[in-house]
């Protein structure tokens, strides 16, 4: 009986929960009926005068194409026998084409007149005031149909003039109908995006966010926020704005620790970040081994990618004895085993060559060995020549870029101590301006790795 009790008194939260609910609802419903029943006393009683107001006709259209079917689902849900007869309201006779062609009477309206959008959306036309205007989401409507046509200049004013035309009042019943503030600064971004104004995008997306509710998705713009914040770093990074960074707990030092040879003839290191381990191995292939992999790549080399901007070539490590022992140094270096990794890839990069920003580590679902190919726990890159202008290293997520000299050999780790790809490993390889850009790269893979993986500190 006492876990009855219990049981009753959840049951009075949910009946509790529900109610407040259900009134939500109803407040939602009221300002739609309000707010269209206050649109419909400002026109005239006959439907033909009515409707020859094209910032009348225009709204009608798109209120009908796309708020009444999401009003009528959402009367749908919980419904009682009085309003089955209004639910259940066919409006399949109004089409996506009839909303087009609304919307392009609209804007020719305007084109032919030389209206202005903003005096339009609030109902002057030919300097004559009318007693209607174009809400937030007519004006979205608009902005989406001029997207859509790739007309971005005139969509950007539409959408402006969305947010402008937003009545907070009206708030419940745009996150209803996906056209709040957060679904307008999303296609503005968007539009802005395809228009390559990249700064004003991702103020955009980050509007988008901060005007989110709990419901909206806002997975699109906190993705395309992360990537034009990175994109932003890596091209400050490709113009040397974000230097290697200089402090205390970073250092070069001679590194001794990968095998018994090195205490003989130590690696010069210079550690650039800690986590996850990024590190330039200073003089560490000889010219011979740099002439002797070009060598062994140049008949071979293809693009091997379609959108690549790179010729590449793969060179088995049993291609030479200088191929066999740049492989025993890449142990060396990282304390790693290549038992399970790919060859080495030698490739060139031209005028304009480059690596965009991108991730060397795939995770896998799950963690049985052997994994995915694309599961890489650490990269090597080894630098072949020197590039006059252009090809630097970026590390966009860690805010820094570097140009290598000739004969070193970067390396970063792409997971981190628990295994996992590392987010922070970002990397890219900036366009090559003037001069020619040869490196060869180890991807190691993750299999066999466990508990081998060192520690850098």
């Amino acid at each position: 009986m006492a876990s009855l009790v219990q049981i009753e008194d959840e049951l009075i939260g949910y009946m509790r929960q529900y109610a407040k609910e259900l009134q939500a609802k109803i407040n939602t419903m009221r300002i739609f009926q309000k707010e269209w029943k206050t649109r419909r006393a400002l026109g005239s009683t006959d439907p033909t005068t009515y409707v020859a107001n094209p910032l009348i006709s225009f709204p009608l259209m798109r209120r009908m194409y796309s708020e009444a079917p999401k009003l009528l689902e959402f009367a749908r849900q919980e419904v009682t026998d009085p309003l089955q007869k209004f639910v259940n309201r066919d409006l399949t006779g109004i089409t996506a084409l009839d909303l087009k062609m609304a919307a392009t009477g609209l804007l020719r309206f305007q084109g032919v007149y030389g209206l202005n959008e903003s005096e339009m959306a609030n109902g002057k036309l030919s300097d004559k005031q009318y007693n209607s205007r174009l809400s937030a989401a007519d004006c979205l409507a608009l902005g989406t149909h001029l997207e859509d046509q790739q007309k971005g200049k005139q969509a950007i004013k539409w959408l402006r003039i969305s947010l402008d035309q937003y009545e907070d009042r009206l708030d419940p019943v745009h996150r209803l109908l996906q056209t709040g503030r957060s679904q307008i600064y999303e296609k503005l971004g968007l539009t802005l995006l395809s228009m390559h104004d990249l700064p004003a995008s991702q103020d955009a997306f980050k509007k988008s966010i901060e005007w989110a509710s709990k419901d909206d998705s806002t997975s699109l713009a906190k993705h395309l926020n992360d990537n034009l914040h990175h994109m932003f770093v890596h091209m400050d990074n490709c113009r040397g704005k974000n230097l290697i960074p200089r402090t205390s707990t970073l250092r070069c030092r001679y590194f001794t620790e990968g095998s018994p040879f090195l205490h003989l003839a130590p690696f010069k290191l210079e550690q650039l970040n800690f986590e996850p381990f990024v590190g330039l191995f200073h003089d560490v292939i000889a010219l011979k081994e740099q002439q002797d992999l070009i060598n062994l790549s140049k008949s071979r080399l293809e693009h091997r990618q379609a959108d690549s901007s790179s010729v590449e070539a793969e060179v088995p490590m049993n291609a030479s004895a200088h191929v066999a022992r740049i492989h025993q140094r890449i142990e060396d270096m990282t304390g790693l085993d290549l038992a399970a990794s790919k060859p080495l890839l030698v490739s060139n990069f031209g005028i304009g060559g480059q690596d965009f920003i991108h991730w060397d580590c795939k995770q896998p679902n799950e963690f049985v060995e052997p994994f995915i190919p694309g599961y890489r726990t650490a990269t090597v890159q080894f630098y072949l020549g020197d590039v006059q202008m252009g090809g630097r290293a970026s590390f966009p997520d860690l805010g820094f870029g570097l140009k290598p000299s000739r004969g070193s050999a970067l390396v970063w780790h792409n997971t981190d101590n628990a295994g996992n790809c590392d987010i922070r490993s970002l990397q890219a390889t900036c366009p090559v301006l003037l001069g020619t850009q040869w490196v060869a790269r180890k991807w190691i893979s993750g299999s066999g790795q466990w508990r081998r993986k060192p520690c850098r500190k």
